[in-house]
């Protein structure tokens, strides 16, 4: 696979009570639940067939059993913050172009990732702005490591500056794209937001 362009989805397993925290204080743990489970399901299930290969990368020990999961290869993070995982999930696969992306942003299409993936044939980074002003995807391109321990690090992330942050944390000499800008949904007026789109559709959640 390390010739194969990586996909790597950023999740946990649906389980009551430990998904989309900010989002159950303000809608419940069990819409919570139902939206993360539905956004995760459908995005695994549009995203695996793709020209890439796909793999999870979970936050939690044990998480990587869930039934959600059957049939994907599925890792467990290393320690540190969000930054110092995602740097070690990208050199874990450096010799190819690989992306990681979050599991809560519900309009993810294969188009997507494909632009994403194009725009590391020219450039060393690539992003995907998120409309609260962080981002749902990261991407290097092959041979491409982030050992500079400066990157993503000082980052005030899950906040309106961890894009702007991220940037700022960038080495010197390495090009940056940008993707496509998503919703992530956090709270309850991007979940509003979300319901009212007329092209989506919420989904049965899966316990």
């Amino acid at each position: 696979m390390q010739n194969t362009d990586q996909l790597i989805l950023f999740a946990r397993a649906p389980i009551y009570g430990r998904v989309k925290q900010r989002l159950a204080r303000d809608i419940g743990k069990s819409k919570a639940l139902d939206f993360y489970s539905d956004t995760l399901t459908s995005t695994i299930a549009r995203l695996q067939c793709g020209p890439w290969n796909l793999s999870v990368s979970v936050a939690t020990p044990g998480d990587e059993h869930h039934r959600v999961f059957n049939g994907i290869t599925t890792t467990v993070q290393t320690a540190g913050d969000l930054g110092a995982r995602m740097r070690c999930s990208l050199d874990s696969h450096n010799k190819c172009k690989r992306i990681i992306i979050g599991s809560d942003i519900p309009e993810i299409q294969p188009r997507h990732i494909e632009h994403a993936f194009a725009l590391l044939s020219s450039h060393d980074l690539v992003f995907g702005p998120a409309t609260d002003g962080g981002f749902w995807l990261v991407g290097c391109g092959a041979g491409q490591e982030q050992n500079d321990q400066t990157f993503m690090h000082n980052v005030r992330w899950s906040g309106p500056h961890a894009l702007a942050d991220t940037l700022k944390s960038v080495p010197a000499g390495k090009s940056v794209a940008t993707a496509s800008t998503l919703s992530d949904v956090d709270d309850k007026n991007a979940y509003q937001d979300y319901l009212q789109r007329s092209d989506v559709r919420p989904l049965a959640g899966v316990k």
